[in-house]
């Protein structure tokens, strides 16, 4: 009908949103020529950014990492301004997918979560859900289990709450992440670790990197094996990242620094000083470097 009528821009919308479909449906190579399509005719390139976002999508489905980096970066780049931080929020998530493939954390979980930081900035649900998913299943292969596990549980609550359930194309590479992070963690703590995550706000589970405190018997026979040393905590109710990232600032170091010393964007450490800054009631580098001497951070 919008070919027939000679709707131009409607005509590119309608079709992303069948590339959506088709690809939530499974049919990637369907998904793949109307895409293509979309991207060939729209010669205005207003829906380039999107378009781009979702051939990214679909090759990295299809298992082409690189074919999907380097349509998520272009997307990226054709965002030359922050005006469209819901476009942003997708094309960093997926580079975030990509670097999971590739097998670099460090730069999925910098991407999950500055991708996050926008998602929360604009108050858009389902891209919360999809980060905390991602970063979850980051620091699962990085050791944290635990903190994992309560991100998987507040993911959850947040998809019942807007009633967006887990994409069908997605589900198995979900319930492998799942998988790994019961595996380490054992049922029983899983379990605990996930109602907890449900239970926190969003705020509290992502300052939740402490181990799950599940009741157990006592042993039968004293062990020789020392007790966990419990996770430090921090004045002004600072996360350890924050703690890392406020020694840093105390040191002289200019946002740039910090992130290709923690190997983050520079967006993620800005978002963290502002975090900081929030916490202690300073409003200056000056005054949180300060606060860091008194209370022997530094």
């Amino acid at each position: 009908m919008c070919r027939e009528l000679g709707f131009l821009m409607k005509i590119f919308e309608v079709l992303n949103c069948l590339v959506t479909v088709s690809f939530y449906q499974g049919d990637l190579a369907q998904a793949y020529a109307l895409a293509e399509e979309s991207l060939r005719t729209d010669e205005s390139g207003f829906f380039k950014v999107n378009t781009l976002y979702l051939l990214g999508k679909i090759v990295l489905q299809q298992g082409d990492t690189a074919r999907a980096r380097a349509f998520a970066e272009e997307s990226l780049a054709c965002l030359k301004e922050p005006h469209h931080p819901e476009d942003m929020c997708w094309s960093l998530a997926l580079l975030g997918k990509v670097a999971v493939a590739e097998g670099n954390h460090a730069a999925a979980r910098a991407l999950y979560e500055e991708s996050l930081a926008i998602a929360r900035k604009i108050s858009y649900q389902p891209d919360i859900a999809f980060a905390l998913e991602g970063l979850a299943s980051v620091v699962t292969e990085q050791g944290e289990p635990a903190w994992a596990a309560r991100l998987w549980g507040a993911a959850e609550a947040l998809r019942q709450t807007i009633g967006a359930p887990i994409p069908l194309v997605y589900r198995a590479e979900y319930e492998r992440s799942l998988a790994s992070t019961r595996a380490q963690l054992g049922e029983k703590t899983f379990v605990a670790a996930c109602a907890e995550g449900r239970a926190m706000t969003l705020d509290e589970v992502l300052a939740a990197q402490g181990p799950v405190i599940v009741p157990t018997p006592a042993p039968a026979e004293p062990s020789s094996t020392p007790p966990a040393r419990p996770s430090p905590t921090y004045p002004g109710g600072l996360t350890a990242r924050e703690v890392e990232v406020l020694r840093l600032v105390a040191q002289g170091l200019t946002d740039a620094k910090i992130a290709e010393q923690l190997v983050i964007r520079p967006f993620t450490v800005n978002n963290h000083v502002r975090s900081i800054f929030g916490k202690l009631g300073v409003t200056n580098r000056a005054a949180a470097t300060r606060y860091a001497m008194e209370h022997q951070l530094v």
